[in-house]
């Protein structure tokens, strides 16, 4: 069951550990390398923690997002740039490269969020804890899913029509320790 909302970062501390014990030896996947996905392409730059909790930025709700400057992964978002306004979720695939070896455990996919006027006004859903191993080569690309529910992080209603932009977040924790974390976007979604 996938829940969101205020719960977020006690969610993502929870899935750290998971993740720091799935890649001590439980491995349950692995990403996908196929990128066919029927959205087109849309623009987007990776980005570095704008502020860090042992290494990872908190999205929460209502926070001022700010991009800043790229990170070591570099994140392509293919989602709808269009939506009915009775459509509860949005979701899409995250294709991620970097320029160099990658090995460790990630997420099952994307942390995908909602922004506008500069502030967060959906969050990202709640993952299954379970890790994935992860395994790039330099200029390799990897896919991975993303979605995010169309409900006001704040009020817990559906979002209004209007313009919005998307962002996403993949964290890797490589093999060596540490924890990669990059940000793309932003994509633009329209909500009518």
């Amino acid at each position: 069951m996938r829940h969101h909302g205020k719960h977020s970062s006690q969610t993502l501390a929870s899935w750290l550990f998971v993740v720091l014990l799935a890649g001590t030896g439980c491995q349950a996947g692995t990403a996908s390398s196929s990128a066919a996905a029927p959205e087109s392409p849309q623009e987007s730059r990776a980005m570095e923690p704008s502020s860090a909790h042992a290494g990872v930025t908190t999205v929460e709700c209502g926070q001022q997002f700010q991009p800043s400057a790229a990170g070591a992964l570099a994140l392509t978002g293919r989602f709808p740039a269009q939506v009915p306004a009775s459509q509860q979720t949005v979701g899409g695939t995250v294709e991620v490269s970097t320029p160099e070896n990658l090995k460790g455990v990630t997420q099952p996919g994307a942390d995908v969020f909602v922004v506008r006027e500069g502030r967060v006004v959906a969050q990202p859903v709640t993952q299954d804890a379970v890790g994935m191993l992860w395994a790039t080569a330099p200029g390799e690309t990897k896919s991975v899913p993303g979605e995010v529910a169309l409900t006001d992080c704040g009020s817990g209603e559906a979002l209004p029509p209007g313009s919005y932009e998307l962002y996403a977040r993949v964290m890797i924790i490589p093999d060596d320790g540490g924890m990669v974390e990059s940000f793309g976007g932003p994509w633009p979604l329209e909500i009518q």
